[in-house]
Order: structure tokens, then sequence, then C-alpha cells
């Protein structure tokens, strides 16, 4: 089997504090501009690069599961086997806590010095992906505004002169996205939720309103 090599790099390396029985990831000082925005207790994804399954191993295609041989033989894509044919591995962990760089979490089974190829932050929509009333190709991604920690993404509005006759009740029109967590709002709740909103809005001290307006131009 030969293929077209491409290049991938590390970001960071599994580390392991054996006195301390603390894991945590040291990400490179050239890449430590990427993790702005982590924060402690985030979830995120982990992309380990298996580097001791490198050689012969990489053509392993069928494994036992579990290293137990009394399990049939399966093929690595339907297995969490560390050999396959990229040794890839991913991981989902909690961010503890966060210094100079370093991204401690809970103890995986990485060994220490493991190269870390990717970090992402988890995302409940993609990665514990359900039955959503809002399919992916309806979410206007690019319309999706971030308010602190709550990412609000609208339902495209092509097509809208076709459902005239649902009701605000039935139709979903916004993915709202809370640090991990999503859910989805109809035109009903949307409108409850500006509602309520706008009365928060209006029970905030006078001095806070005038200065909101000052600075934003924001209606009284």
């Amino acid at each position: 089997m030969d293929f077209e090599p491409f290049k991938v790099v590390p970001v960071g390396y599994i580390r392991k504090d054996g006195e301390l029985q603390e894991t945590f990831i040291e990400i490179l000082p050239e890449f430590r501009e990427a993790g702005d925005g982590l924060r402690e207790g985030d979830w995120i994804k982990l992309i380990l690069w298996f580097h001791e399954s490198e050689g012969p191993r990489r053509r392993i295609l069928k494994v036992h599961p579990y290293g137990n041989p009394k399990n049939p033989l399966t093929g690595v894509f339907a297995t969490r086997s560390p050999y396959r044919p990229n040794p890839i591995a991913l991981y989902t962990v909690r961010i503890h806590r966060i210094s100079d760089g370093k991204l401690y979490i809970g103890w995986i089974d990485a060994k220490d010095g493991t190269p870390v190829v990717d970090i992402k932050i988890f995302v409940e929509r993609y990665d514990c992906p359900k039955e959503v009333p809002i399919e992916e190709r309806e979410a206007h991604i690019r319309e999706g505004r971030m308010i602190g920690e709550v990412n609000v993404i609208p339902r495209k509005s092509e097509h809208l002169d076709e459902l005239e006759e649902v009701s605000p009740e039935e139709y979903d029109a916004v993915i709202l996205e809370i640090g991990p967590k999503t859910t989805t709002l109809t035109a009903k709740e949307l409108a409850d939720l500006i509602d309520a909103l706008k009365e928060v809005y209006e029970n905030l001290p006078v001095e806070v309103k005038d200065r909101l307006r000052r600075r934003g131009g924001r209606s009284p």
C-alpha cells in the first residue's frame, strides 16, 4: 500500500507527572496563542498521534477488540484499537486547570510524550449527534453570533413562502449553543425570549443603560 504523504505537525505533547499523578497537555510555545478562549471546565476533543504504532502496526487491518483473543477479528475502523493505517487517537476530556501553556486534564491511557495533533472545543451538536428539528444544512452558520458563551444560529430563510401554514409554535427558528450544549427554539419561543430579554434590559440600572447607549447607540 503506497500513499501520497502529507505533513502533520504536533501542536504539543501529553505529559504525565508521576509524583503528582497529573496528566496535562504541554502546548508548544508557537501554538499557545491558538488556546486563547479555552477555560477551566471546558470539554475538549483531543486528537493524538500514537507514534509507537508506526511501522508494521499501521498495516494491521483487523484486531481482536480490547486485545482479547476471545473476541472475533474485527476491522480496525469498527474498533478503538491503536493499530490502524493512521494511528490517530480521539479523546474527550475536561480541562481542570490552565497554567503556563499547560492544560491539565483527567487521566487518559496515552503515554507520556504522545504527540498532540489538534485540540477542538467539544460541541454537543457535532460530537453527540441526535435528531434535532433543524438539520445542519438548514442552519445559517455564517450568520451565527457569539454572545458570551451563547452561539445564536438562525435558520436559513429560503423558501419560507412555502411555510405560510406553519404556526409559530411549530416552526423551529433558531439553534442556541450554550457552551457545549445545544437546543432549538421555535418562532414562538424566540419571541417569548426576546420579550423576556427586553424586560431584563428595562430593569437594568439607569446608569448602566446610559453607558450602553453611549457606547453602542442602543435604543432606549
